[in-house]
């Protein structure tokens, strides 16, 4: 007879185990980002694409500064801009990874609610890029936030393929407390 204890640790043992197989599609952007301020105080940003580890970039606009350092209670990185229109952070997909849906998870402080829109980029071997459709994804103060976004089938000549989050008129000054892409 099995018993709901039995039971119970059956799901449990279910649930552990597509937790440690997700662990391998997850890229956590915020620890890698993080990565680039081993043993600086804070790294400075200039426009155009900056990549700060071979998984992860941010892209400003031209004539844009920005800077970002662990945060005060070095629980997160802090983000000082100069009052940009846009802002993206751009995630590499890894090329074995074969996945139909991105799943995104952040937790973020900004000072208002922010928008971002999330979208695939292809980049093509003609050196063009094809980006997908974007999924909008509301970035509230102080809370967690989760997107969903399906990935289309890899494009014929691409050879690159990024998670773009391009935030509209980030906020002078936030926080990242974790950001990550999980592939499925």
């Amino acid at each position: 007879m099995v018993t709901i204890y039995d039971s119970a640790v059956r799901s449990f043992e279910a649930a552990a185990a597509v937790l440690m197989s997700l662990q391998s599609c997850r890229t956590n952007l915020a620890a890698e980002a993080g990565r680039a301020l081993d043993n600086r105080p804070k790294v400075i940003l200039s426009a155009g694409y900056n990549s700060l580890t071979s998984s992860v970039g941010i892209c400003m606009p031209e004539d844009a500064r920005a800077e970002f350092s662990r945060s005060d209670d070095d629980d997160g990185l802090e983000f000082r801009t100069s009052g940009l229109n846009w802002m993206t952070i751009e995630g590499l997909v890894p090329a074995e990874i074969d996945a139909a849906t991105c799943y995104l998870d952040a937790a973020v402080s900004f000072p208002a609610p922010t928008v971002a829109d999330v979208f695939l980029r292809d980049f093509l071997a003609d050196g063009g890029i094809a980006d997908s459709l974007h999924q909008e994804w509301a970035l509230g103060a102080d809370r967690a936030a989760v997107c969903s976004l399906r990935l289309p089938a890899l494009r014929s000549g691409a050879t690159a393929r990024r998670i773009i989050i391009h935030l509209r008129q980030p906020p002078l000054r936030f926080v990242i407390r974790s950001l990550s892409l999980t592939m499925v």
